[in-house]
C-alpha cells in the first residue's frame, strides 16, 4: 500500500511539472512516451520535412514528415549526444561525449561509429556537404573531415577551453564560440583559425549563427547578445532585458530568436531583444532551436521537450502535431 502511494504521489508531483511543457491534453500524452526521460541537446529540420534530434544516452531521433511520429534510432551509442548535422534526407552524422561520432547513409536504418581520434566530449558538428565537415569540444578539439568521416584530423594546438559551437557558411568560412569569450574565424577551411575581439570579454559565448557571410550574431552567458557586420572584424553587444544564459541564437532575414533555461525569446525591431516576446510555455530547460524559414522552427529541451511553430515562435506546437487543422 505504501509503494502504491509513493508511486501516486511521484506521478502527481511530475504531472505538475510537466504541465508548463503546453497547454493541450495531447501534448501532455506525448511526454509519457519512451522519451520524456531524455534530454535532448540538438535538432536538425531538413527541407524533406524529416526532423532529427538528439539526446541523452545515445538517444537519435527522427520525425516521419508522413504521419507525424517520432522514430527512435538503434543507434548502438551510449552517453549523451550534443549535436546532429545532416545535409540531406539520408546522410548524417551525431557526436556526443567521449569523442563519439557516428554516420548513417541511409537516412537513420544504420548508423556507422566513426573513428574521431579523440576521447574529449564533442559538443557540436557541422557538415557543409557531403564530404566536409567540422567538430569542436573540450579542451579546445577542432576536428575536421574531407570525406565525410572517414578520416578525422586535429586543426587546432592544445587549449583548457571548450569550444561549444561551430559554425560555417561555405567550406570555408567559420566561426567557433566557447569558454572565456571565445570567439575564432577562418577562412580556409579551418587550417588557420584567428581570434576576433569580444567586447564583453570573458563571458563564456554558446552560439553562433550568420545570415551570411557578413552578418551575424553570438549568443552567451547572463544574455549576452552581440552582433557583427564585417564578418566578425567589429562585434557589438546588442541591448537586451535577458539577464539568462543563452544557449542557442537564430536569425532568418530581420526575425530572430534566442533561448535560454527559461524559455524562447523573439527579436523586436532589428537591435532590441525583449525578454517578453513570443515566450514559450514551458518550464523545461531549452537547450536548441533552429528556425528553416522566418515562420517554421523547432526547439529542443530537458524532459523530453520537442517543439515546433509555424508562425514565427506565436505559438508552439508539441513534436507530435503537425499545427495544421
Amino acid at each position: 500500500m505504501m509503494k502504491h502511494l509513493k508511486y501516486i504521489v511521484a506521478v502527481l508531483m511530475l504531472s505538475v511539472f510537466f504541465s508548463g511543457f503546453a497547454d493541450t491534453v495531447e501534448a501532455r500524452k506525448f511526454l509519457w512516451n519512451k522519451t520524456y526521460f531524455y534530454n535532448f541537446y540538438s535538432v536538425c529540420p531538413l527541407p524533406s520535412g524529416d526532423v532529427w534530434a538528439v539526446g541523452s544516452n545515445g538517444m537519435i531521433c527522427r520525425l516521419n514528415p508522413e504521419n507525424y511520429e517520432w522514430d527512435v534510432q538503434e543507434s548502438g551509442l551510449h552517453g549523451n549526444l550534443y549535436s546532429v548535422s545532416f545535409v540531406n534526407a539520408q546522410k548524417g552524422w551525431v557526436c556526443g561525449q567521449n569523442g563519439q561520432i557516428a554516420h548513417t547513409r541511409d537516412g537513420g536504418k544504420t548508423w556507422q561509429v566513426q573513428t574521431s581520434g579523440t576521447k574529449q566530449h564533442l559538443f557540436s558538428l557541422t557538415f557543409k556537404n557531403a564530404e566536409k565537415g567540422w567538430a569542436v569540444g573540450d579542451f579546445g578539439t577542432i576536428l575536421h573531415t574531407s570525406d565525410g568521416g572517414r578520416n578525422w584530423h586535429v586543426q587546432n594546438e592544445k587549449t583548457d577551453k571548450i569550444y561549444n559551437k561551430i559554425y560555417f557558411n561555405d567550406t570555408e568560412h567559420g566561426w567557433i564560440v566557447g569558454e572565456f569569450g571565445t570567439i575564432l574565424y577562418t577562412e580556409d577551411g579551418g587550417l588557420n583559425w584567428m581570434k576576433q575581439k569580444n567586447p564583453l570579454g570573458e563571458k563564456t559565448l554558446f552560439s553562433v549563427c550568420f545570415n551570411d557571410r557578413t552578418n551575424g550574431w553570438i549568443a552567451g552567458m547572463d544574455g549576452s547578445i552581440l552582433k557583427t557586420v564585417d564578418s566578425g572584424k567589429t562585434w557589438t553587444a546588442i541591448k537586451s532585458s535577458i539577464t539568462e544564459n543563452l544557449m542557442c541564437i537564430q536569425v532568418v532575414r530581420n526575425n530572430g530568436w534566442v533561448i535560454g533555461l527559461k524559455g524562447a525569446y523573439g527579436m523586436l525591431g532589428k537591435e532590441m531583444w525583449n525578454d517578453e516576446t513570443h515566450r514559450v510555455p514551458t518550464r523545461a530547460w531549452l537547450n536548441d532551436c533552429v528556425f528553416v524559414d522566418e515562420k517554421t522552427g523547432w526547439l529542443v529541451g530537458s524532459v523530453g521537450t520537442l517543439l515546433h511553430t509555424l508562425d514565427g515562435g506565436k505559438t508552439w506546437f508539441p513534436g507530435n502535431q503537425s499545427g495544421t487543422k
